[in-house]
């Protein structure tokens, strides 16, 4: 059996428990790297289908129009079950193929720390996934073994001290306009459903608040966090460490 044709590799490939993860979180990272030449794509481990408001059929249509926006590369959903990711075999052989899939520079993951059990999970599957995509033994859809340079990790409900932020603000509208378009999360839909957080009332503010905060504390508008388990080099400190607006942090 000869190996499955393959799309041509991405530089940055982020992964998302449920669509809209990956656009909440970080969004503007990848806005920002599309805008910078890089080639993006997004795996999606779920339909989102347990999800308090809209359906699956609903998500993929926000999802579709989300992922123009972005700009991506291509999109993918492994159809895992929403609300009951495990870190298991059976489970983390299909986020290994993905690696091997898409072959990324960069795989971007949610935090290991997290009060969604998903997100938790996730990022585990994620972890071993990526250290596994590099063993070429190791099941993964009879693809060939790929190494990433890195893996990284966004933030969801916890927030630990990152090891970079990323200035996202000249990006930030097109990021909202992308978060924008999971109208059935947001209850911008018309559609009366239940009580959730990111349908209530102030929610955006509050969701842009978090992101001006990260912003301040590097002199820009609006920043994301991220998680590196390894030392991160700066090739070009001066240019990493300038001050932005004047504002020395």
């Amino acid at each position: 059996m000869g190996t499955p044709s393959l799309p041509d590799p991405v530089d940055v490939l982020a992964f998302g428990p449920h669509p809209d993860d990956v656009e909440m979180c970080a969004g503007g990272l990848l806005l920002k790297m599309r805008a910078a030449g890089h080639r993006c794509a997004i795996v999606d481990l779920t339909r989102g289908e347990a999800g308090s408001r809209g359906t699956p059929a609903s998500r993929a249509k926000e999802t579709e129009a989300a992922s123009r926006l972005l700009g991506l590369a291509g999109r993918d959903n492994l159809g895992l079950p929403d609300g009951g990711l495990e870190v298991t075999a059976a489970m983390t052989e299909p986020v290994v193929a993905a690696i091997r899939r898409w072959r990324p520079r960069l795989v971007v993951a949610p935090c290991p720390v997290d009060l969604h059990p998903d997100h938790e999970a996730a990022a585990q599957l994620v972890r071993r996934a990526y250290y596994l995509a590099t063993i070429g033994k190791a099941p993964g859809g009879g693809l060939p073994a790929h190494r990433p340079d890195a893996l990284v990790h966004y933030f969801g409900h916890k927030e630990p001290e990152p090891t970079f932020v990323v200035d996202v603000s000249e990006v930030w509208a097109e990021k909202l306009a992308v978060v924008g378009c999971y109208a059935s999360q947001l209850g911008t839909d018309g559609v009366v459903g239940p009580a959730t957080n990111l349908a209530s009332p102030g929610f955006l503010a509050r969701y842009e608040l978090r992101f001006a905060y990260w912003g301040a504390r590097i002199g820009a508008a609006h920043a994301e966090p991220f998680l590196a388990e390894r030392v991160v080099p700066l090739d070009d400190p001066v240019t990493a460490l300038r001050k932005r607006d004047g504002v020395v942090r």
